[in-house]
């Protein structure tokens, strides 16, 4: 399981969504990249929904839906997969379904 975010080749900045540049460092040397795990910073309950903020190693932030137990400081297994819910995860870590938005310019090619 992963989600894809954009690396700058430039500088090592990730992003998401997907960027035209580097907001830190300006640069257009852009590629996708998995992240596999983050770690969760805060949660919100919605009835039986849960979203959290989930920080990456070394970044982004990224807001995320949460399916099983879940408490601040938690690693937590990353998808953008919708039916993620529904598959056991080999790690027993709880999952974080982020959607994908749009698509990386070199996916698109």
């Amino acid at each position: 399981m992963s989600v894809i975010v954009q690396n700058c080749r430039t500088c090592g900045g990730q992003w998401f969504p997907a960027r035209l540049m580097c907001p830190r460092c300006g640069g257009a040397d852009l590629a996708p990249v998995g992240v596999e795990r983050g770690v969760v910073e805060q949660l919100t309950h919605l009835g039986d929904v849960v979203i959290a903020s989930v920080a990456c190693d070394p970044e982004p932030l990224l807001v995320a839906r949460l399916h099983g137990t879940v408490a601040v400081g938690d690693v937590v297994e990353l998808t953008d997969q919708s039916d993620a819910f529904d598959r056991p995860d080999a790690s027993g870590r709880p999952v974080a379904f982020v959607p994908p938005i749009g698509r990386s310019r070199e996916e698109s090619s």
